[in-house]
């Protein structure tokens, strides 16, 4: 998962949100948790290729009042955006 954020710090403080960890822990991929109870949310940069991911998934998204995020990997009753590599 691909989110924006100012800071590592801000981000770092988003991962730790009771809300966000409740939300994230209800996606699911073929049926399955998505992510298991334990399941640890560490933030760091984003790679060159999880930025483009990023940036073409909101090109196409539209516009939002939500948080800006992307997954990496498909999630059940999502839009599927593939990125093609250059």
């Amino acid at each position: 998962m691909v989110f924006d954020a100012g800071s590592i710090e801000e981000a770092r403080g988003i991962c730790a949100l009771p809300e966000f960890r409740a939300d994230i822990g209800e996606l699911k991929r073929h049926g399955k948790p998505l992510f298991g109870d334990v399941a640890v949310f560490a933030a760091r940069d984003a790679t060159a290729t999880e930025i483009v991911a990023f940036n073409h998934a909101m090109t196409n998204a539209g516009p939002s009042d939500g948080p800006t995020m992307a997954f990496l990997v498909p999630v059940d009753g999502m839009v599927v955006t593939i990125i093609q590599p250059e």
